[in-house]
C-alpha cells in the first residue's frame, strides 16, 4: 500500500519541479501614455517639433515628406491620416535598456514604438495619428499637426 501511494504522489513532485523551472511572467505591458508627432523631413527642410505644438513652422513640406511619430506604451489600434486620406507605415519596436531607450535587438523591455509615414505633400493638410491603449484604461490618444 505504501508503494502505490508513493507511485502516486510522484507526478505531483515532478509537476513541482517542472513549474519551479518556469520563467516568471513578466509584468503587463506599459498602458498607452503619449502619442506625438515628433519631426517632419522633406525635400525643404528637416523640422523637429517640440511637444505642444500644433503646426509646422520652420518651413512649407511640399513633395515626398516623412512623418515621425513616438508612441509611448502600447497601443492595438493606431490609425494615421492626412487630410482624411489612411496612411500605411512602418514601426520599429523601442526598448528600455538600463537607462537608455534604443531600436529593441533582443535586450530590454518594449516601452513603445516609433512610426514613420510617408506622404506626398501637395498642400498645407492635418496630420492625425490615433492609437487605443492595449490595456487598462484602453484610452484612445490623438496627435495632431497642421503641416504647412
Amino acid at each position: 500500500m505504501k508503494k502505490a501511494i508513493a507511485w502516486s504522489l510522484a507526478p505531483f513532485a515532478c509537476i513541482g519541479l517542472w513549474l519551479a523551472a518556469a520563467p516568471a511572467w513578466g509584468a503587463p505591458a506599459p498602458a498607452l501614455s503619449e502619442v506625438r508627432v515628433f519631426q517632419v523631413q522633406s525635400q525643404v527642410c528637416n523640422e523637429s517639433i517640440a511637444e505642444g505644438v500644433d503646426s509646422t513652422r520652420q518651413c512649407q513640406h511640399r513633395g515626398p515628406t516623412r512623418i515621425s511619430v513616438m508612441e509611448a506604451g502600447l497601443g492595438n489600434n493606431s490609425i494615421a491620416t492626412f487630410d482624411g486620406a489612411r496612411l500605411a507605415g512602418q514601426k520599429t519596436a523601442i526598448c528600455q535598456v538600463g537607462a537608455v531607450s534604443q531600436a529593441c535587438n533582443g535586450a530590454g523591455t518594449l516601452m513603445g514604438y516609433i512610426y514613420i509615414f510617408d506622404v506626398d505633400i501637395r498642400a498645407a493638410g492635418w496630420f492625425e495619428y490615433s492609437n487605443t491603449s492595449i490595456n487598462a484604461p484602453r484610452n484612445t490618444l490623438v496627435s495632431q499637426l497642421r503641416i504647412q
